[in-house]
């Protein structure tokens, strides 16, 4: 066996998958998430979000599901940014729709009143996905991810 054929053998039992991705771009981006327009995060910031996206999420891994996939890691990123302390309203209305809230555990009717438990219930079969669990797209990534499986790696 040749040491190309044995490395090709060792990474389809390592699980990896590799390849080009398909077009997805900043505009695709937008047009998936609208809300997340240029006035409330920059294209430069974006487009480092989706050239991220494109070197951790295969689409020869996640087939039918990778613009979900590639969507729900940019928006994640992207909210997480838009947590970082900056002026604007917009910034602020937009991170908090991306927070992970837990179940309503409270309410109140007469001057309406609301509350969330920490959302640690929602979020305990997560354990190990660190950040992920800080956004509800980090959890809906998580969650596929770990549908799709994270494959393996070798070394050579």
């Amino acid at each position: 066996m040749s040491m190309a054929s044995a490395l090709y053998a060792a990474s389809i039992a390592a699980n990896i998958r590799d390849g080009k991705n398909p077009e997805f771009t900043v505009a695709t981006f937008r047009e998936l998430m609208p809300a997340f327009t240029a006035e409330v995060i920059p294209d430069a910031v974006l487009s480092h979000f989706v050239e991220t996206a494109h070197r951790c999420i295969k689409e020869a891994r996640w087939h039918g599901l990778w613009r979900e996939g590639m969507r729900l890691f940019i928006a994640h990123f992207a909210t997480l940014y838009l947590e970082t302390p900056e002026e604007g309203a917009d910034r602020a209305g937009i991170a908090s729709a991306g927070k992970l809230r837990g179940a309503m555990n409270t309410k109140t009717v007469g001057p309406i009143s609301v509350g969330y438990s920490s959302g640690q219930e929602a979020t305990s079969d997560l354990t190990g996905w660190g950040a992920w669990k800080l956004t509800t797209y980090g959890t809906q990534f998580a969650t596929l991810a770990r549908m799709v499986g994270k494959g393996g790696m070798y070394i050579r």
